[in-house]
């Protein structure tokens, strides 16, 4: 599964470098679309990902660790809450500095200190995507079908999301930088030690991050929503993941 699994992230970069330049998501149909995607994604998150953290919390319970964490009840969902507050404060910070800018400079964008910041926070959601590819889909393609699908239109949305707000620095700067981190996290998956605890810490974080910017970028506004489609996008994965698991 090495060279397919490459073949994954040469994927995903495609999709981070080019998502610019999808003129259909410009369309009116991007409402169906996003809708679609969001319930897919959420259908992922709570089928997939959220059950395994009852498997990483009995790694993180039998492994050796510092006093201090052993002392903690649930580390691994603590993690997950880690990983909404981070993101979620991104965000925060973001829209704080774009309501500053606009209120005494008229402008749209958020200061530059903060695009690195988000750039930064997505560079390390995509470096732990690249390094989970391979333990998250084990050895059934299948498995990297759905993790391609769903984690590439959830790339889409962010991207989108990141170009609307910060333009041309995401488009000559962040795209690359992102594009670049999940290979990043591939090779350390492949280059490095990599652990059951690993797994479990990185992949709770990650699944905290994601249920965040699910609900936070990918569900559109009330108005503009489609509920047939993001119902669809539930029951979709939800199929494909009764057939796999």
């Amino acid at each position: 599964m090495f060279y397919f699994s490459l073949a994954i992230i040469i994927a995903f970069m495609f999709v981070h470098i080019f998502t610019n330049y999808i003129k259909f998501l410009d369309r009116k149909p991007k409402d169906r679309l996003m809708s679609f995607v969001s319930g897919g994604s959420i259908a992922y998150v709570f089928l997939h990902l959220v059950p395994e953290l009852t498997h990483y919390q009995k790694v993180a319970e039998i492994a050796q660790l510092p006093s201090w964490i052993e002392k903690l009840e649930y580390s691994t969902y603590l993690l997950t809450l880690a990983g909404i507050a981070f993101f979620y404060g991104i965000n925060q910070l973001n829209e704080k500095s774009r309501a500053k800018n606009e209120r005494e400079e008229n402008i749209s964008q958020p200061s530059t200190y903060v695009f690195a910041l988000e750039i930064f926070g997505f560079a390390l959601y995509n470096i732990l995507i690249g390094y989970l590819l391979v333990d998250l889909s084990g050895d059934k393609i299948p498995d990297y079908i759905i993790y391609f699908v769903v984690f590439s239109f959830h790339f889409v949305a962010n991207n989108r999301v990141l170009h609307l707000t910060h333009e041309d620095l995401y488009t000559n700067i962040g795209r690359w930088v992102l594009a670049v981190s999940v290979l990043i996290g591939w090779l350390l998956y492949h280059l490095t030690d990599t652990t059951d605890l690993n797994i479990a810490f990185f992949s709770a974080f990650l699944t905290g991050g994601i249920i965040l910017n699910i609900l936070n970028d990918e569900l559109p506004a009330e108005k503009n929503s489609s509920y047939p489609s993001f119902i669809a996008g539930i029951v979709f994965i939800t199929v494909l993941l009764q057939f796999i698991l």
